[in-house]
């Protein structure tokens, strides 16, 4: 009888273990984010937008609180129809802000390309109403670039930018 007390009680152990390390994972697991870029409304223009990074920031984050989402280049054709930029696991937790670089814009008319001007290349975009990422889960982001302009015989791509989330 002892032999049989003493493996109910090591099941048991082993049991509880496993359903701690369980939750441990569970609730420090990444989520994963998708990031999209649109240009609404629909524009008679072509318009390519060269990103060279993204992060979030990390609401009450101890240390640094910007998390790398994108590093790199990668050029993307805006549209009406949300354009995947990155996909990446982040940690869990609540973000108010993303940030992002663009290095080069290029505006296409009647077939000939044009350089954009772009008022800044750094862009720190409030994220509307803001952004939980659980563990486990997956979010989408939306940035959406809604205003092209002409002024002085430039191309300008204006830096009102939204950032929300999408399901």
């Amino acid at each position: 009888m002892r032999g049989l007390s003493k493996a109910v009680g090591v099941a048991i152990a082993v049991v509880v273990v496993v359903l701690a390390l369980a939750v441990a994972y569970f609730a420090f697991a990444p989520g994963t984010l998708e990031v999209y870029v649109q240009d609404p409304p629909p524009q008679q223009l072509a318009i390519y937008i060269t990103f060279t990074s993204l992060a979030l920031h990390r609401v009450n984050a101890s240390g640094n609180p910007w998390v790398v989402v994108f590093n790199g280049s990668k050029t993307i054709a805006l549209s009406s129809t949300p354009q995947l930029l990155a996909t990446a696991s982040v940690p869990p937790g609540q973000y108010n802000e993303v940030f992002f670089t663009i290095s080069s814009a290029t505006v296409e008319i009647g077939g000939v390309n044009v350089t954009a001007r772009i008022p800044s290349a750094v862009f720190k975009v409030h994220i509307t109403g803001g952004m939980r990422i659980s563990p486990g889960s997956t979010v989408k982001l939306l940035i959406s670039f809604p205003h092209v302009a002409f002024a002085n015989g430039q191309v300008i791509i204006s830096p009102s930018i939204t950032a929300e989330v999408v399901s």
